[in-house]
């Protein structure tokens, strides 16, 4: 008798397949703790949007252009600062967007008074608490919220807006900050014209030496070359000269032009931008947008009782019994028969 190894294999187990209606029954079967699920979410939707008090937006529209009496030193904004030639800062519309957002001028804007013979400073009013409680980050923070700033990249426009349930309050702090931020730019660009004017009398008085130097060479030549030939040393030193009496003027009516052009923007009174869209009479309300509110507080509602019901289990699948057959009832007589 031959023997031979049988192996045994293990057959897989098939997973029950997952069908879509198992994912959407739990939901109408327990719709009551559906429903009331949304509608909580729905209540604190309403919450969230009914208490706050209604805000208001007062919105400027800016511009930097250049200078009609300073086109032709300048040319605009960027120069005024300074063109990068020379060392300075390029203004571009993002400048103007810092410098709208400097620490320096929000803390300025907040420490002023809130209105014409008010007591209370802005920043108490947009915190709603005593100076005395309030730190420096979060007197920061407090106009930073309240304060808003967008650039056009087309237009090179900036828009910012001041946002506020006091719609008075908006309308003073965005006036402030306007005014404070050009005053800001004058003096950065003051500042900066006087380092310029005294760079520039250095120069003048550089290239001067130079000039005069050259001027003083060239009256030595005229006292000791009286007459000398076309071609001869004495003539080539003399176009030499020449060459540099020119250089040194040109150079010397460079350093005078730029004395002149910082001394003319130390002394110019310019804002730093200009108003092109100005504060309406009356402030547009911030929107509520409670329809689009209203539908994420459904999803979420959906959301929570998808997974309190994953929590209890109604997503598992149901195991399949096998039918089992009933015994039959036989009589007596028949079975006896039978055997």
């Amino acid at each position: 008798m031959k023997l031979t190894d049988v192996a045994l294999a293990r057959i897989p187990v098939s997973e029950p397949e997952v069908r879509l209606d198992a994912l959407y029954t739990p939901f109408v079967r327990r719709w009551r703790f559906v429903l009331l699920c949304i509608l909580g979410a729905w209540m604190a939707a309403l919450a969230f949007i009914l208490i706050p008090k209604r805000e208001y937006k007062a919105q400027l529209v800016v511009a930097a252009v250049p200078n009609a009496k300073s086109a032709s030193l300048a040319g605009g904004l960027s120069t005024l600062l300074g063109n990068a030639s020379l060392g300075g800062v390029q203004s571009t519309p993002y400048f103007i967007t810092r410098l709208l957002m400097l620490r320096g001028v929000l803390r300025e804007v907040a420490l002023s008074p809130a209105g014409d013979g008010a007591k209370s400073t802005i920043i108490e009013r947009v915190l709603d608490e005593p100076r005395t409680s309030i730190n420096p980050e979060e007197l920061d923070l407090g106009m930073r919220e309240v304060l808003s700033t967008d650039v056009d990249k087309q237009t090179g426009l900036v828009t910012f807006a001041v946002t506020h349930p006091d719609s008075a309050l908006a309308r003073h702090i965005a006036q402030r900050i306007l005014v404070v931020a050009s005053r800001t730019f004058v003096e950065v660009m003051r500042s900066q014209a006087s380092d310029q004017r005294e760079a520039g009398r250095l120069q003048v008085d550089s290239t001067l030496r130079q000039l005069r130097a050259v001027e003083a060479r060239l009256q030595e030549f005229q006292s000791t070359h009286r007459v000398y030939a076309q071609y001869s040393p004495a003539a080539v030193e003399r176009q030499r000269i020449d060459r540099d009496l020119q250089s040194a003027q040109a150079a010397y009516a460079d350093a005078v032009s730029d004395r002149q052009s910082a001394i003319s923007r130390e002394l110019t009174d310019l804002p730093a931008v200009v108003v092109v869209d100005p504060i309406p009479p009356e402030l547009t309300r911030v929107p509520r947008q409670a329809v689009l509110k209203l539908m994420l507080a459904a999803v979420l509602g959906l959301l929570a009782a998808g997974l309190a019901m994953a929590a209890q289990g109604d997503f598992r699948p149901q195991p399949i019994r096998p039918a089992v057959a009933e015994p039959r009832l036989v009589a007596t007589g028949v079975a006896a028969a039978g055997s």
